[in-house]
């Protein structure tokens, strides 16, 4: 059936916080997930294969720009598109809802998730010194503009 790229649902909210739970060493909460739902600033995408939430992430939006957050992906689905999909969708959803700007905080250190973000066409723009811990390391800021 393939890959379905869809808003999230209370229905997905077990499986969104264990993803979560499976990929970060600080992750959201199931509550986290739940209050992305009721409120309206908030975009959320899963990816679905087969009735398996495989991916999420989101859209905090305050027109004309948005912060990216919580892009997250099973393990065993990496490398196949599925992050690039879920980001693509946001980011036309988002576009739709007056968004032209999206900024993100990436680890220096994650180059697969650098390469994604350059491939979409954000651009590194600033870096925030030991921002993250569990490991301690340096935060990149990318921000992708609608126009550039």
């Amino acid at each position: 059936m393939g890959i379905i790229y869809r808003r999230m649902k209370e229905d997905d909210l077990d499986a969104v916080a264990a993803l979560e739970a499976a990929n970060f060493s600080r992750p959201w909460l199931k509550e986290d997930f739940e209050k992305c739902l009721i409120m309206n600033e908030r975009i959320y995408y899963v990816a679905e294969e087969d009735g398996r939430i495989i991916g999420v992430a989101g859209l905090i939006c305050s027109p004309p720009e948005a912060e990216l957050l919580n892009v997250s992906v099973d393990a065993s689905h990496r490398r196949k598109g599925i992050a690039e999909g879920m980001l693509g969708a946001l980011i036309e959803e988002g576009e739709k809802n007056g968004i032209e700007a999206i900024v993100l905080e990436v680890r220096s250190g994650n180059t697969a998730a650098k390469a994604l973000y350059e491939k979409l066409g954000f651009k590194e723009e600033g870096l925030i010194k030991k921002c993250y811990s569990d490991p301690v390391e340096d935060g990149l800021v990318y921000w992708y503009r609608k126009d550039s």
